[in-house]
């Protein structure tokens, strides 16, 4: 079994790539979660997506019952048999983004059913999910983060809890709608793709990434991710967003 770490960076690989695991009916959003799985642990899943979490792990991974209270980590194999995805194929992706309980952000293939796009990133709000499957990394990486928040002094960051929805699309803005500090984690920055008919995708990089602490203001929202601008609390902003699970907030302005 693989890292998280090395877990996170097979991720941020697999973004915009065409897996096709075994070769046949093109990219099919199995081929990636069997790839996956096949990489963390040598281990090749078998059936259709809706078959994944009956697979034998070895104790390699945990499965989980999709609950209402239950939060979804980065690197889950999330297993949708709910909704539309109730038949005898189902769908399956990955867990891109921590998120929260309102959904996360999904890598996966063959959302259209044409079997033929790259792993693209979208927002789930987690409803058709019954099941997230979770690798038992090498090292416990979850507890040696823990240590490091307990060793650090309180901020005024860990008293302010203003009211921001980040689930909530909110227009392009002239002046900021919330200004917030990037966790510990950092953040990539990406660009916004397509339109409102198509649709919007936030596959493509940047070129750079917010460190620990930098400071942000978001002037629109949507699907979960933000407009940011890093100068001031007004102005045309830019085409450059971020995931907003990676920011903290400090000051709601409207």
């Amino acid at each position: 079994m693989k890292t998280f770490n090395e877990a996170l960076t097979r991720l941020e690989w697999y973004v915009g790539k065409y897996v096709d695991f075994d070769g046949v009916y093109g990219q099919q959003c199995m081929d990636l979660a069997v790839d996956y799985v096949y990489w963390l642990s040598g281990i090749r899943m078998w059936g259709n997506a809706r078959d994944a979490f009956n697979n034998d792990f070895k104790g390699q991974f945990t499965v989980h019952q999709n609950t209402p209270s239950f939060q979804q980590q980065r690197g889950d194999i999330a297993v949708f048999t709910r909704g539309r995805f109730d038949n005898q194929y189902g769908h399956i992706g990955l867990v891109y983004t921590d998120g929260d309980l309102n959904g996360c952000m999904i890598l996966e293939q063959n959302w259209d059913g044409l079997a033929n796009s790259p792993a693209k990133l979208r927002w789930d709000d987690c409803t058709g999910i019954s099941h997230f499957i979770r690798p038992n990394y090498e090292e416990p990486t979850v507890k040696s983060v823990t240590s490091v928040f307990k060793a650090k002094k309180p901020t005024s960051l860990s008293t302010i809890t203003p009211a921001f929805n980040r689930a909530q699309n909110r227009g392009r803005s002239l002046t900021a709608y919330v200004k917030g500090s990037i966790d510990s984690k950092g953040a990539e920055v990406r660009k916004r793709q397509g339109n409102r008919w198509r649709g919007f995708n936030w596959d493509r990089k940047a070129g750079y990434d917010l460190n620990p602490g930098d400071i942000v203001y978001i002037f629109e929202v949507h699907d979960g991710w933000g407009r940011i601008y890093t100068g001031k609390t007004s102005g045309p902003g830019s085409n450059d967003w971020i995931w907003l699970g990676r920011m903290n907030v400090i000051k709601v302005y409207k």
